[in-house]
């Protein structure tokens, strides 16, 4: 039986998410969509966005990660 998390997000395929937050990977959200319940869905999108209002775009961020870690290794 899968278990649901704070979020109401359940894994398919019985995956125990980690207590606490739910990290919003891609992996994730695939596996909420593909769990097709539009309430879990909601639930996640939701947290999505106020995830992105705090912290905004992670893929911007991580381009900065990148440039700066090609730097030190160029050292």
């Amino acid at each position: 039986m899968a278990e649901k998390s704070e979020s109401g997000y359940k894994a398919p395929g019985g995956y125990k998410p980690p207590s606490g937050p739910v990290p919003l990977y891609g992996g994730a959200i695939h596996h909420c969509i593909a769990g097709g319940d539009l309430a879990q869905m909601k639930a996640l999108a939701k947290e999505a966005e106020a995830h992105l209002h705090e912290h905004g775009d992670v893929s911007a961020a991580l381009e900065g990660l990148k440039i700066e870690i090609a730097k030190l290794e160029k050292k």
